[in-house]
C-alpha cells in the first residue's frame, strides 16, 4: 500500500504509474488528466479498493515468499519514494530491490480473475512503463514481475530488460511532458478526458456560450454525424449477432472447418449468455520495450531457473 508520503508525491512529480499515461499506453487517464493533476487543477485522491486491501493483506507477501523460494533471492522492500539523480521531478516507489544485484528490481502484482486477459500475451504495456521508469530512477536495467493470479492459485515470474536507450527514450518523453506541465501548456483532450472535464466544471453556468470559431460547430455536426454512424453499425452488428445465436442454439462454442475456435456463446456471472469474437490461437510472450521471458509455477510449487 502506499504511504501518505507516496500519496502527496502523485501530485507534485512524475511517478510510475504515471509512464504508461506519457507513453501513451495507460490502461487509466490520459496526459490531459496527468497535466491537470500537477496543475493542482484537480484531485488525484486514490480511492482503496477491495483487491488493494487483499493485496496490503497478506497477497503481496505471498507472491514476494514465492519469488523468493522460487529465484532464491532476497528481496528489499521500498517503503519510501526514490528519486532521479539528475531529475528530482521524476520519482518511483517499487515494490523491492534484489540484495546482492545492483541491476535487479523487482514488482509484485496480485491479478483479479476480470485483469487476466491483459496478461495473456506477458506483462501488459502499462506495467512495462511503470517499471522502465523505475529502471530510470534507480539505474536497474533487470525487473522481475511476481505475479500471483488469484483465480486459479498460480504464480509466475516474468522477467524484463531494459537498455540505456529504453531509459533514454523514456526520460526524454518525461522531460518534455514535464517541461510543458511547468509552462502551461495544457494537452488535447481525448476519448478519456470526459472525467477530467465533469471534475474541472462541476456546476453548471446558465449562461449562454456563444461559438467563437467554426471548429466548435464542426464539432457538434460531427458529432450528429458520428451518431447516426454508430447506430447503424450498432444495427448491423445485432442483426448478424442474432444469425450467430440463431445458428448455435444452446451450443458454447463455434468453431471452424479446421476445429479452431471462432466465437464463444456462454453464461456470465451476471446470469446472461454472453459473445466472445477475441479468440486468440496461441499465447506469445514479448513486448515492445524490454525483452521479456517467464516461468511459472501452482502456489506452493517450486520454479526453477
Amino acid at each position: 500500500m502506499l504511504t501518505e508520503e507516496m500519496k502527496a508525491n502523485r501530485c507534485i512529480a512524475l511517478m510510475g504509474s504515471h509512464a504508461a499515461i506519457i507513453e501513451g499506453v495507460g490502461r487509466w487517464g490520459d496526459t490531459h488528466w496527468l497535466f491537470n493533476v500537477l496543475r493542482g487543477n484537480i484531485s488525484d485522491a486514490i480511492k482503496v479498493t477491495v483487491p488493494m486491501r487483499i493485496g496490503a493483506g497478506g497477497c503481496e507477501d505471498l507472491a514476494r515468499s514465492l519469488y523468493t523460494e522460487a529465484t532464491g533471492n532476497k528481496v528489499r522492500q521500498i517503503r519510501r519514494t526514490l528519486w532521479h539523480k539528475n531529475h528530482k521531478f521524476i520519482g518511483g516507489h517499487p515494490d523491492g530491490i534484489v540484495v546482492g544485484d545492483k541491476n535487479r528490481g523487482i514488482e509484485i502484482k496480485c491479478v483479479f480473475q476480470r485483469a487476466e486477459r491483459d496478461w495473456e500475451d506477458g506483462v501488459p504495456e502499462y506495467y512495462i512503463s511503470q517499471v522502465k521508469h523505475y529502471a530510470l530512477v534507480t539505474g536497474r536495467l533487470k525487473w522481475d514481475f511476481s505475479v500471483l493470479f488469484m483465480a486459479h492459485g498460480r504464480h509466475q515470474i516474468y522477467e524484463l530488460e531494459f537498455t540505456k536507450k529504453d531509459l533514454d527514450d523514456l526520460c526524454r518523453k518525461e522531460v518534455k511532458f514535464w517541461i510543458d506541465v511547468q509552462a502551461g501548456r495544457e494537452p488535447e483532450v481525448t476519448d478519456r478526458s470526459a472525467p477530467t472535464l465533469k471534475e474541472l466544471w462541476k456546476t453548471t453556468d446558465p449562461e449562454s456560450i456563444k461559438v467563437a470559431d467554426d471548429a466548435i460547430a464542426n464539432y457538434v455536426q460531427s458529432r450528429k454525424s458520428y451518431k447516426e454512424m454508430y447506430e447503424g453499425v450498432k444495427s448491423s452488428i445485432d442483426l448478424v449477432e442474432n444469425r450467430i445465436r440463431k445458428y448455435m442454439k444452446g451450443s458454447e462454442t463455434l468453431i471452424n472447418a479446421n476445429g479452431d475456435t471462432i466465437a464463444t456463446y456462454r453464461m456470465s456471472k451476471s446470469g446472461s449468455r454472453r459473445f466472445n469474437f477475441n479468440i486468440k490461437k496461441e499465447k506469445k510472450n514479448g513486448n515492445h520495450n524490454a525483452d521479456q521471458s517467464s516461468r511459472q509455477a501452482g502456489v506452493g510449487e517450486a520454479v526453477h531457473t
